[in-house]
């Protein structure tokens, strides 16, 4: 076994095509073992779902995102842009949610006539949305981008519908570790998938962004500590997976315990009291 200190992740060296697509089969590889399943439950088939959707696309600067890939009419499948990069170019087709998406926003919303008007003109407005460069931090290990529509006035109440995810990893120099951040990643881009329509009530939005990432640090931490096990690596110190699985173990119990992932305040206060208040 090597000890080693947990690595530095950077966009400056940007992983590669064909590492993305060999971290996308480790991460649906390590899904599929009964160890992983056993921690995780059924979200290790829904994780697993998610991350066959996972298209590795190479980043061009300047051009807009996958417009290089061979098969032109991704956008309209159930593909998520898989990239090494902490920028890119989208515009309305490439961002407008996938097939499974708009079947799940159509079965929630699609109650009324006014509600359809709403739905559809969404769409019209994502189909003349011009090309837009994102930006995210340099600083992070990865992230999932998602763009939000908000629905004021759908029913009684006001909704937001999730758009088509983008995920990426940044460099780390260690497979194990930018597959477990993936891992980390694709657990948002589930999120986004399985339920893309949320009701807003701000005095609970921190709450349902605190408990998609609780969940995705639990998967991150499942998957890091498969992986690295697998390659023979120990860390000389707690990663930041570790550390905030210790704190939401510590008070909500195992991972396929009930409400494993549930915010309350007794978890928030420990959080705080780890210096982990930025998670959320």
């Amino acid at each position: 076994m090597q000890v080693r200190r947990p690595p530095v992740s950077s966009y400056d060296s940007p992983i590669t095509l064909d590492s993305l697509k060999y971290m996308k089969d480790r991460l649906i590889g390590a899904l599929e073992r009964s160890e992983v399943i056993d921690k995780l439950g059924d979200l290790a088939l829904g994780l697993c779902n998610t991350a066959q959707m996972l298209e590795p696309m190479e980043y061009v600067e300047g051009e807009e995102l996958g417009n290089s890939h061979p098969d032109s009419d991704w956008p309209d499948k159930n593909r998520i842009p898989l990239i090494g990069s902490n920028e890119f170019v989208v515009s309305g087709r490439q961002i407008s949610p996938m097939p499974m998406q708009k079947d799940r926003i159509e079965k929630t919303l699609a109650g009324d006539n006014s509600t359809r008007v709403r739905i559809d003109g969404i769409y019209r407005y994502l189909e003349d949305y011009p090309p837009t460069k994102i930006e995210e931090r340099k600083n992070v290990g990865g992230f999932c981008y998602t763009g939000l529509c908000e629905m004021e006035g759908v029913w009684t109440g006001s909704y937001v519908m999730s758009l088509r995810p983008v995920v990426s990893v940044a460099q780390s120099g260690l497979t194990c570790v930018n597959t477990a951040v993936l891992g980390h990643e694709t657990s948002h881009a589930y999120d986004s998938v399985v339920n893309p329509v949320l009701e807003i009530n701000p005095a609970e939005s921190n709450q349902v962004k605190l408990r998609s990432e609780l969940q995705a640090y639990a998967v991150g931490k499942v998957i890091q500590d498969y992986l690295t096990y697998d390659d023979g690596i120990i860390f000389s110190y707690s990663s930041m997976q570790d550390r905030v699985e210790e704190v939401r173990r510590k008070v909500n119990g195992l991972l396929r315990s009930e409400g494993a992932f549930d915010v309350n305040d007794d978890l928030i206060e420990q959080l705080d009291r780890a210096g982990l208040r930025k998670i959320y």
